[in-house]
């Protein structure tokens, strides 16, 4: 009998640290076709002259491998997994400006009831 193990290896990349194509492309499970076409989207701005030099950045990563996990666990093309992926980016970021939002309003609330007293 054969038993198969698989060994994921985990590394924690600094901000602002650069991968070269070809780890990303292993990192997110992606083709490097597709790289090329988000690149060509705007999803990811890598830098290097030939895309078979480019370096993506750590933080594009997280983009890289959403769009990865839409395209192959929703069957999303390569377009829609791009819009996808800046529409989330886009909510979280207002989920966040609301909830900073909210937590002003109460503030306000809380000194306006504080200075009734």
């Amino acid at each position: 009998m054969t038993t198969v193990t698989r060994t994921f290896e985990a590394q924690v990349a600094a901000e602002g640290e650069w991968l070269s194509v070809t780890q990303v492309c292993r990192a997110s499970q992606i083709d490097f076709a597709v790289v090329i076409e988000l690149a060509e989207l705007g999803l990811v701005s890598p830098r290097g002259s030939e895309p078979e030099q480019w370096q993506v950045s750590t933080r594009e990563l997280v983009r890289l491998r959403t769009a990865a996990r839409l395209m192959r666990d929703l069957g999303v093309n390569v377009t829609g997994a791009a819009l996808a992926v800046e529409l989330l980016e886009a909510r979280r970021e207002l989920e966040g400006r609301l909830r900073l939002l909210e937590r002003c309003m109460q503030l306000s609330a809380d000194n306006i009831d504080g200075s009734q007293r």
